[in-house]
């Protein structure tokens, strides 16, 4: 048996968990979830509406520009976009 002090130290050696880290991408899936509904019932196919909701969570939360491939979709949703309010001047012109 070990004794209790080695134990604390095995527990001290182990990496701490970045819980606020795990938090926000918890936060982030959620508003991606939500904002992949919201498209799917303005008439986005599945697919096309997962790929925006990842655009626009990561252009509005995380400052990532658009892939090339996001862009199209951008594009040619844009007005389901602006139906459901998740709309930026910028997202929109792909800059």
């Amino acid at each position: 048996m070990q004794s209790s002090a080695a134990v604390l130290l095995e527990r001290k050696s182990l990496p701490a968990l970045n819980v606020s880290n795990t938090s926000k991408q918890l936060r982030l899936k959620r508003i991606g979830a939500r904002y992949w509904r919201r498209l799917m019932r303005v008439g986005v196919p599945q697919n096309d509406a997962k790929e925006l909701a990842i655009a626009v969570v990561r252009y509005t939360h995380l400052d990532r520009r658009p892939s090339f491939k996001q862009k199209r979709l951008i594009g040619r949703y844009c007005k389901h976009l602006c139906a459901v309010g998740l709309w930026q001047l910028e997202l929109l012109l792909g800059q």
